[in-house]
């Protein structure tokens, strides 16, 4: 009684999965980013029950990585016995790897596996954004199961809102927003520079009257749409001028020159280089005259001659 019990679970768990292959919902194991074709409780009977190989489906399956870093896929072949696994690049249908073995001249691409794991890892060092794309995991059986993954390969970039050069008066207040919106969420942390200088800002309480509070210098993180820092400097000073940095540890660094002018009109010397710049282009416009008026001369009294 307790086998034909057993028999029935296994059979209505089967014919679950099948239902959902049929209609396109799995391919040996679907595709899309999390979802499964196949209930928890389903999963558990095949789990408990099931002799032949069967995919996790708990395993990431739209991942995303920074261009230059090292991506990671990971298939989970429960029971797969004396079978193994391939990995296909679906752009070209280019067999990857067949067991340990990989049968591509690119050597970025390297299959892990620990001893007894049901997990197959196919690493692609150096990810660049022509890597992006579907991946195919297959089992070797007879029909073959396969499972696809997404590949995302994107180019993070910080950048610095605002112009590239930033006039402020002495005694003012700056305020620096390095934001980086594209890229996977783990993006690390932004550190900021001056110069070749890395800006520490100093950790100050209000109970501790040594030091000012606020204090002068202060960096703002924080993740909402994108990950933001914000550099405050109270009190600019003639010595902050200087090349200021954002620099993230997972992306593009982002620069802009901050001037600190001991004056009281800051926007003089914006003006000043507009000025300067409008004065070189007239310069430029009537020498040009000249010279044409000048070949035009030569033309004519070499043509009357």
């Amino acid at each position: 009684m307790q086998s034909a019990i057993i028999g029935g679970l296994f059979l209505l768990a089967n014919l679950h999965f099948n239902h959902h292959k049929a209609r396109g919902i799995i391919n040996g194991g679907g595709s899309g980013n999390g979802g499964s074709g196949v209930s928890s409780q389903q999963h558990n009977i095949i789990k408990k029950f099931s002799p032949h190989p069967y995919f996790d489906f708990d395993v990431p399956r739209n991942i995303t990585t920074r261009v230059g870093q090292t991506a990671f896929i990971n298939c989970r072949v429960e029971q797969i016995g004396d079978k193994w696994v391939s990995w296909i690049r679906k752009r070209d249908l280019h067999i990857l790897s067949a067991g340990m073995v990989v049968y591509t001249s690119d050597e970025r691409y390297q299959v892990t596996r620990s001893e007894k794991s049901e997990v197959w890892t196919m690493q692609i060092k150096f990810a660049q954004q022509r890597d992006a794309g579907a991946y195919e995991c297959q089992v070797n059986t007879v029909p073959k199961m396969s499972m696809t993954f997404q590949l995302n390969v994107v180019e993070a970039k910080a950048l610095i809102l605002g112009p590239t050069d930033i006039y402020v008066k002495i005694g003012s207040a700056v305020t620096l927003t390095c934001i980086i919106t594209q890229g996977p969420h783990d993006l690390g942390t932004i550190y900021w520079y001056r110069g070749t200088n890395i800006i520490k800002p100093t950790e100050t309480h209000p109970n501790e009257t040594s030091i000012a509070y606020p204090p002068r210098i202060s960096v703002d993180l924080k993740w909402t749409e994108a990950l933001t820092s914000r550099l405050k400097i109270l009190d600019a000073k003639l010595s902050d001028s200087g090349n200021y940095t954002c620099m993230p540890t997972s992306a593009e660094a982002s620069s802009v020159m901050v001037h600190v002018l001991n004056e009281e009109n800051p926007a003089a010397m914006q003006r000043g280089g507009t000025i300067a710049r409008h004065n070189s282009t007239t310069c430029q416009l009537y020498l040009l005259a000249f010279l044409v008026i000048l070949f035009s001369r030569v033309y004519r009294s070499s043509w009357h001659s």
